[in-house]
């Protein structure tokens, strides 16, 4: 993971309108938005579906940053940051085809509102 003060991504971030707790994701990790954040370098293992009618997204992550509140200036609310350590080839795979799938749809969005 990058330097957390530098604020530069490995890669790029992809917003989750549909999920109330995945705020953002990327290949390399998620931003899970929650009250009850766990502590830094916590091991957390987590799923959620990337499309309704597939099986779940699996992971096991750590936590490398913690907001306990709200973020206004980055329009980011509190939570916590998981860098993803370990997924499955198959779930890597959905993941890639889902995140592309998200870029696509919000490059759209971008061209038709100018």
């Amino acid at each position: 993971m990058t330097d957390p003060a530098s604020n530069k991504r490995r890669s790029e971030r992809v917003r989750i309108a549909s999920s109330k707790s995945i705020w953002n994701l990327s290949e390399g990790g998620a931003f899970v938005a929650t009250l009850s954040p766990r502590r830094l370098g916590s091991i957390v293992h987590f799923e959620f579906r990337l499309w309704p009618d597939e099986p779940a997204f699996k992971a096991m992550g750590k936590v490398v940053r913690v907001l306990h509140k709200p973020n206004p200036k980055i329009h980011e609310p509190a939570g916590m940051a998981i860098q993803f350590t370990e997924v499955s080839d198959d779930d890597l795979v959905r993941l890639r085809a889902y995140l592309n799938e998200q870029k696509q749809i919000r490059n759209k969005r971008e061209l038709i509102s100018g």
